[in-house]
């Protein structure tokens, strides 16, 4: 039996899928605690072959209106001097695929953002940058979930995570 090789990509979120039960929700399905709309899963709902914390230079903001959450999306800018607390997930090129087909178009710009131990790091966002757009406060909840992808990642406590966090809000 022949076997087929699977590429990998470093899935970089630095908004809610820091957190691993939201990020659950794109790969095996279901409603992530908090929001109001139910994922299909990705066609493979294997769980993610590591995780870890990375360091993005750039910024976080929020825009828009979250049909999941309320109040503003994350969107990630690189061309805005700052530094991202984000979280790197080691899946296959076709979970990625998965995950980003899964969120609203308005995530519309694949960035690659590098390589570690030779596996290209990517991530999606707005193709607007923060000067482009009317900024808009993220709801409590999308805010708790990132506050938990925080602290699983990085292991700040609360405390770190919500200042992290106040540093982003418009």
């Amino acid at each position: 039996m022949r076997r087929v090789e699977t590429v990998q990509v470093w899935y970089v979120s630095y908004g809610s899928n820091m957190s691993r039960t939201r990020l659950e929700c794109y790969l095996r399905g279901g409603c992530p605690v908090g929001g109001v709309r139910t994922y299909v899963g990705a066609r493979d709902s294997r769980a993610p072959a590591a995780r870890i914390p990375v360091r993005l230079p750039g910024t976080v903001y929020f825009a828009g209106r979250s049909l999941v959450w309320g109040g503003g999306r994350a969107f990630y800018d690189p061309e805005v001097a700052g530094d991202t607390a984000a979280c790197a997930y080691l899946v296959t090129g076709e979970q990625f695929d998965d995950i980003l087909g899964q969120e609203p178009p308005c995530y519309d710009r694949v960035l690659d953002l590098g390589v570690r131990d030779g596996v290209p790091l990517r991530t999606f966002t707005s193709g607007l940058g923060r000067d482009d757009v009317v900024p808009a406060p993220p709801s409590d909840a999308y805010l708790a979930t990132m506050a938990t992808g925080l602290r699983e990642a990085f292991g700040w406590n609360a405390e770190r995570a919500q200042a992290y966090l106040r540093r982003l809000r418009p």
